[in-house]
């Protein structure tokens, strides 16, 4: 057996947010050879104390020691690259400087990078095009390092794939190599199956245990779900409120009682007792707002999308399906007037032509979108109520001001979906679900006729996921409005959803009305 020994010491540490003192007197010690999981609700703590590990919190006591040299000596720092994290926000974050409507851009999206661009020691170590010196790296050493990860992974055909065409699961496969090309002490991975199909939701899950198994970087996995914690991982850290609430063996933690009220979160009211403000009736309206005929999408002379028809009408409530790389989100973004690329097919959207005239707006009036990736462009200090109010001009911020008649709709929303009390708070500052249910919020106050959401349900707790499913039942329930909800979790889906549309690399494999459970 192997000896062990210390590799990181939280002591004694409290940890500083602005005025707030959170984790009072917490001690913690991860040894070499030990894999641990921090298991959490939303706004729990748990990117807070990964952070902290990445000395990006201020403390107020205490000490964060890491024993990274093996020979018993402690330093109170780390050297680039032996500790690397992997959250949410840095697939934004390899796509800075761009907007989210360019990667649907055909001109633009062929100056962007490949992926293969990313997997170098230049890009790694974040070297300049006119930087000449070497790299602290050998060549060599990275091109072992990259090939190793490539074939744990699979990602060898995403190498010529350009950047901003990547589903939000090939970003993560591509982050998770990078970060493995850096050979760190500590790889943190926060939310790591968020936005993967079952697939490759398994396939991550059995890398995982090949890294524990090859003496790979000691992981620490951060998740909300405790059925997302891979079988290697041993040790569990229970957090809530900014406290360590749990600690154990994966075996012990998982049975008792704090995984188990994540799992069971208290019991909501019916969907007939949630009272929405009034929504137009769109009952009695017979034309499509969607139609979609013999729509094909190709970028780099890749078919994206193949000979798709499909037509949603008023009152329909359709769930999108398939694998990442499959082509939904290609298809929002024709919905969304986001891709150029409806300009040459055959598209209408609530009852007009593409390219008969009229602006992009004029569409996205029409519709409420909620998705992961337009949480992460929100600056953080924009207080909630700018961000709810922002769905009046269908923009990623508020630059124009708001009426006192729109505040007042705004503040309405945030009270039934939410709480009023976020509306004066910083965006950043309030939890990942309470974030989701602003963002749904500003989807839904300029009242639209057809609601798109994108993994609404994305790296939230099992209570907040509850709280959404259940706000579109009584919705849809209610009112007359037109879902189309897209999930890789099948099993977590509104009872209210009607239709099925399901691809496969870019083809239509079902499409109809929902004659059985889905599966």
């Amino acid at each position: 057996m192997k000896s062990t020994y210390l590799l990181i010491q939280l002591d004694k540490v409290t940890l500083r947010a602005g005025n707030r003192s959170l984790f009072p007197n917490t001690s913690w010690t991860i040894e070499t050879g030990q894999h641990w999981a921090i298991l959490g609700p939303n706004g729990s703590g748990k990117s807070l104390l990964a952070s902290a590990l990445c000395r990006q919190v201020q403390l107020s006591a205490g000490h964060i020691r890491f024993y990274f040299d093996g020979d018993g000596r402690s330093r109170s720092y780390f050297e680039r690259g032996e500790v690397v994290r992997i959250s949410p926000e840095d697939h934004a974050a390899l796509t800075a400087g761009s907007y989210h409507q360019a990667r649907w851009n055909s001109i633009e999206g062929a100056n962007s990078p490949i992926v293969a661009d990313l997997l170098t020691g230049e890009s790694i170590e974040h070297f300049s095009a006119y930087q000449v010196g070497p790299t602290q790296i050998s060549p060599e050493t990275y091109r072992q390092r990259r090939e190793r990860a490539v074939a744990l992974l699979g990602i060898d055909h995403l190498l010529g794939r350009r950047l901003l065409h990547l589903s939000n699961g090939e970003g993560r496969k591509l982050l998770l190599a990078r970060a493995l090309m850096q050979s760190p002490h500590l790889l943190i991975l926060d939310d790591p199956f968020g936005g993967l199909d079952i697939e490759s939701r398994r396939a991550l899950a059995r890398a995982v245990d090949q890294l524990i198994t090859d003496d790979g970087p000691q992981l620490l996995i951060l998740t909300s779900r405790p059925d997302e914690i891979p079988g290697r991982i041993e040790q569990v850290l229970g957090v809530d409120r900014c406290r360590i609430a749990a600690r154990g063996t994966r075996e012990e933690l998982l049975a008792g009682p704090f995984a188990k009220r994540l799992r069971s979160p208290e019991a909501l009211s019916t969907p007939s007792e949630i009272s929405f403000p009034k929504l137009p009736d769109r009952a009695r309206e017979n034309q499509p707002l969607v139609e979609l005929k013999n729509t094909s999408i190709t970028y780099d002379d890749v078919r994206i999308l193949s000979a798709v028809d499909w037509t949603v009408r008023p009152g329909e409530r359709w769930a999108l399906l398939g694998s990442n790389g499959a082509g939904k989100s290609s298809l929002l973004s024709l919905i969304l007037a986001d891709n150029p690329q409806g300009y040459v097919n055959d598209i209408t959207l609530f009852g007009r032509r593409r390219g008969s005239g009229e602006s992009i707006w004029e569409i996205k009036r029409r519709i409420g979108w909620v998705a992961p990736e337009l949480q992460r462009h929100y600056l953080p200090s924009s207080p909630c109520l700018r961000v709810v109010c922002s769905g009046f001009f269908d923009s990623v911020g508020l630059y124009r001001d708001s009426t006192d008649e729109q505040r007042a709709a705004a503040r309405q929303w945030l009270r039934v979906l939410a709480d009023e009390e976020l509306a004066d708070r910083p965006f950043g500052t309030v939890s990942a679900g309470e974030q989701r249910l602003v963002l749904l919020a500003r989807a839904l106050v300029k009242n639209p006729a057809l609601l798109l959401l994108d993994e609404p349900c994305q790296g939230l707790d099992s209570a907040h996921r509850r709280r959404i499913l259940h706000l579109l039942d009584a919705l849809c329930l209610q009112t007359s409005i037109a879902l189309v909800y897209v999930t890789h979790h099948p099993d977590e889906m509104p009872r209210a959803i009607t239709h099925l549309l399901e691809l496969d690399r870019g083809c239509v494999i079902r499409c109809g009305p929902i004659e059985q459970e889905i599966v």
